[in-house]
């Protein structure tokens, strides 16, 4: 008997078993495809840093996707339930007993559950190699993947499945149990006193919410740093609380006004439609709220994603913007390892530089000062110097990493000065962050001063800087490379500090380890290639671990939409085939259905993108980088995908009324 009733129950509902089942299955997959690439020897032999980091971040996140996972059965498993309230309750009056009525909802669950772990490790047997292949080719490691499945993880899912499958299932029998004890089935429904102010607060906390955005954005441009944390917090409550009572007070309250103006209400489908659709808002207006927060948030992530990629990318070109760099300690030897390879030189730039000591005038630091000519500046590719302003013969720049970047210096002065050892102070407005030869070549400021300054600076060390461009690569082996990277940081200078700026001392160490003062080492070599794979490995692994997770979000997100508007209630299903008795024919139905998801579809992403909004005031600090066009093309690619699923839920939807009309 159990069997015979959940096997109809699975009938009645296969549509929406089916969305479920496919959801489920694919979190579980995914899921179990990440926990078996931890362990997987081929991107430990081909990835360097896989085990000391990528496992580990692998591991976390696959963690953090089971969660979301389990978050999101424990809530769609309670729609069955409640669908299936009318059939319980039947059961429960005609005698069945109540321990006998939790079995069946324990059996459905566990049926359900089962079948997703079942679906879902299969998913991830399959596509395992397809996704390991596909992380591969996005960090760009020219390598095969094999297979492999270890018996630990293996049993370890099972573990996972079984657990999650008995607690599901009594969760669910709990639900049941306490439906049956609501005899009277009281639905608490709010006054509309009582939703017209809580509309208007919520109104009022939205548009103050976009009206603080914009303010944030100024006070950012505007470098008033004081309130942008609590503006921030504001923002989060706002949004918050003001996207909620929109949709418990103001969206009803505005469809009960315009259901008693003629011209809207009763005209043409609206006759029908507009007091089922205002009811079925009313009924789901927390899962609506919490797709509109969802969305937002992964439209902000996907954002920030891309403009953590843009930093990184260009962090990297700050510190190689030559193929291959080297001092006057290393170029020697890269130089006979060019030689021997054969290396195709195409341009070849050499510059000396000369390092004393030098004191910020922002915060009194005393550090290495490497000085630059103006006419050595000028022969550098423009290329390396075009982001950092341009200066004149007599004028002088500041590089400095911390000027320009937020968070290291948030409040960029408009006049850096510096002290400088035995020699005029400098004041410069033109300040920037692009090094000629790569931020790791140096260690605190360089100054190009002009040539007559350059000439009488009294040096503590001198330096000589090269940098090369090649036809195809540096074609380094991998021995030179690794005889080459022992050097790397073995040389830099020493400083001694005194009371006065012109009595400290600075001096070249090398290896150093038992000298008193204050050490800084520079690198001695710079290689743009070894740098740009540890950059495609990581914007790599991102771009898979983001790209997983928003597949899966927009996945989850549609199908609650999709099982909320599939599972109308028995007043919802008596409200349609009334009208279908009374004479509206089919086609008006559909069109009812049809502006139903619409309506379901549209108001939670239209919300989430004016929220989402926030990002570019967060991301406007960063004056040198927009973030308007890639906002707006991951708002669309976001809009047409959940635009797919939209228009896929309105053919099932349909699908299933006509079908029940029939």
């Amino acid at each position: 008997m159990f069997l015979k009733i959940v096997r109809r129950s699975f009938t009645n509902m296969r549509d929406s078993y089916l969305i479920y089942v496919l959801a489920c299955s694919f979190a579980i997959g995914i899921f179990s495809v990440l926990l078996s690439l931890v362990d997987n020897p081929k991107l430990k032999t081909n990835i360097s840093i896989w085990s000391s980091g990528f496992a580990n971040i692998t591991l976390f996140f696959s963690i953090l996707f089971i969660f979301c996972a389990f978050v999101y059965m424990g809530f769609v498993g309670g729609f069955f339930i409640k669908q299936q309230a009318h059939e319980f309750k039947t059961f429960d009056k005609f005698g069945m007993s109540r321990f006998t009525i939790l079995i069946i909802g324990f059996i459905q669950t566990m049926l359900v559950q089962l079948v997703s772990w079942v679906i879902g490790i299969l998913i991830a047997l399959i596509f395992q190699k397809f996704f390991g292949m596909l992380l591969l080719y996005l960090m760009g490691v020219k390598s095969g993947f094999s297979f492999l499945f270890t018996s630990n993880t293996f049993n370890l899912l099972i573990q996972i499945g079984i657990y999650s499958t008995l607690v599901f299932s009594v969760m669910n029998s709990f639900r049941v149990n306490r439906l049956l004890k609501d005899k009277n089935n009281k639905k608490i429904s709010s006054r509309f006193y009582l939703r017209i102010p809580a509309g208007f607060l919520g109104v009022l906390f939205f548009i103050s919410g976009l009206f603080v955005t914009i303010v944030l954005i100024s006070d950012i441009k505007d470098n008033q740093t004081n309130q942008v944390m609590q503006q921030l917090i504001f923002l989060f409550v706002a949004y918050l609380l003001g996207s909620y009572l929109i949709y418990f007070g103001f969206l009803p309250s505005l469809l009960t006004i315009l259901q008693h103006i003629k011209w809207i209400a009763y005209t043409g489908i609206n006759v029908f439609s507009f007091k089922y659709f205002k009811e079925r808002l009313i009924r789901n207006n927390s899962v609506l709220w919490f797709i509109t927060e969802l969305s937002s948030l992964a439209l902000i992530l996907l954002s920030i994603c891309y403009f953590s990629y843009q930093t990184a990318y260009s962090n990297y070109l700050y510190a190689h913007p030559f193929e291959l760099t080297a001092n006057q300690y290393t170029v020697k030897d890269i130089k006979n390892d060019l030689k021997e390879n054969n290396s195709q030189i195409t341009r070849e730039y050499k510059t000396t530089v000369k390092t004393t000591v030098v004191k910020r005038g922002s915060n009194g630091e005393i550090i290495p000062g490497t000085f630059m000519s103006y006419s050595d500046y000028q022969k550098l590719p423009k290329s390396n110097v075009a982001k950092n302003p341009k200066i004149s013969k007599n004028q002088f720049l500041i590089l400095d990493f911390g000027y320009n970047v937020s968070g290291y210096n948030f409040k960029k002065p408009d006049t850096a000065v510096v002290s400088v050892k035995n020699a005029k102070q400098i004041k410069s407005d033109k300040i920037g962050s692009a090094f000629p030869y790569g931020s790791t070549m140096y260690q605190g400021l360089m100054i190009i001063a002009p040539d007559n300054y350059y000439n009488k600076l009294q040096a503590d060390v001198k330096n000589t800087f090269y940098g090369w461009f090649f036809k195809d690569g540096d074609k380094l082996t991998h021995k030179q490379f690794k005889k080459l990277d022992k050097q790397e940081y073995t040389r830099g200078v020493l400083i001694k500090k005194a009371d006065n700026l012109n009595d400290t001392k600075l001096s070249a160490v090398h290896e150093p380890k038992h000298y008193q003062g204050e050490i800084f080492m520079d690198s001695n070599y710079s290689r743009q290639k070894t740098a740009k794979i540890q950059v495609d490995q990581i914007s790599g692994f991102g771009i898979f671990i983001v790209a997983l997770f928003s597949v899966a979000l927009l996945i989850a997100l549609g199908s609650v939409l999709t099982l909320k508007l599939l599972l109308r209630d028995d007043s919802e299903w008596k409200q349609l085939r009334t009208l279908n008795k009374i004479g509206v024919d089919k086609g008006e139905i559909k069109e009812i259905v049809k502006k139903e998801t619409i309506y379901t579809f549209v108001i939670p992403i239209v919300f989430a993108v004016m929220q989402s909004y926030i990002v570019i005031a967060l991301i406007g600090r960063f004056s040198a980088m927009t973030m308007i066009v890639p906002f707006i093309l991951i708002n669309l690619c976001y809009i047409a995908l959940y635009g797919i699923i939209g228009f896929v839920t309105y053919l099932i939807s349909w699908r299933s009324v006509d079908q029940k009309l029939n």
